[in-house]
């Protein structure tokens, strides 16, 4: 409810409502908001239990930044629950943002759409999304009207460092499959060099991850041998203990048999 708590608080009269992956976080603004205003989960992927044409305005922040595989099919949905000529607002990361992932300096041309650490899991906030804007025209623009596309300035000053930009879309009245919107724009050659971008960042991204699986696996491997020493000492001390034990009880056993020699002695 970050961002929706202010759009209430403005009291326009429009009723929102919000929807997350995370059910703790949409439990919790449920006992929070007063209605009409409501939330729901809904899952990674697409669809929600929503209707055709429900809203007339859906806005996306810091979603779409994290979409790799599943961004088309999620665009489409989006397209799906608003109405004719409905808003669709978008975060996105550009200029001022991408540095922190080692994007600088930026080059629009090269961008495309980058993705970032795939596969990464959301508890460590996922991939990580990058979007050119002739990109978004190209793709995005099957689908929607692009009507503006700011490179930073929200939620910060632009030119901010960690600032993200906004991308506002119209609705077009178009049916189309995620193969349609994900498939090279025709006679664009910035697409190939995004396409050669993204390999360079994978490859590097590659021989990073090597090298800290080597360098972790290296520690278990010294650990384990430690471990395995550990281990060994641990059992020859246990096997010492024994020995010595036995040896103690030979004296207490030689004596209990004098004992009950005795006592047959005295009984006879």
């Amino acid at each position: 409810g970050r961002i929706m708590r202010h759009m209430v608080e403005r009291g326009t009269g429009a009723v929102f409502e919000g929807c997350d992956i995370h059910r703790p976080s949409v439990e919790w603004l449920a006992a929070h908001l007063a209605a009409p205003h409501a939330v729901f989960v809904g899952g990674e992927m697409p669809p929600l239990d929503r209707p055709d044409g429900r809203y007339r305005m859906i806005y996306a922040t810091s979603v779409f930044t994290h979409l790799a595989a599943s961004w088309s099919r999620w665009l489409l949905e989006l397209h799906r629950l608003l109405d004719d000529d409905g808003l669709l607002m978008v975060t996105h990361i550009g200029p001022s943002f991408a540095e922190t992932f080692g994007e600088d300096p930026w080059r629009e041309d090269r961008i495309g759409m980058l993705t970032l650490a795939p596969g990464n899991p959301w508890e460590a906030g996922g991939p990580m999304v990058l979007h050119s804007e002739w990109w978004v025209r190209a793709h995005w623009g099957r689908c929607f009207e692009v009507l503006s596309f700011e490179p930073d300035g929200f939620g910060s000053a632009p030119g901010t460092p960690g600032s993200q930009g906004l991308i506002v879309l119209r609705k077009r009245p178009v049916v189309l499959a995620p193969e349609q919107l994900e498939t090279l724009e025709p006679g664009e050659p910035r697409e190939i060099e995004a396409l050669q971008h993204a390999l360079r960042r994978a490859h590097t991204e590659s021989i990073e991850l090597n090298i800290y699986l080597n360098a972790y696996v290296g520690a278990y491997k010294q650990e384990a041998t430690r471990s395995a020493a550990l281990s060994e000492r641990l059992e020859a001390t246990e096997a010492d203990l024994h020995a010595k034990l036995r040896q103690a009880e030979r004296p207490r056993n030689a004596a209990r048999a004098v004992v009950r020699g005795v006592r047959a002695r005295l009984r006879g």
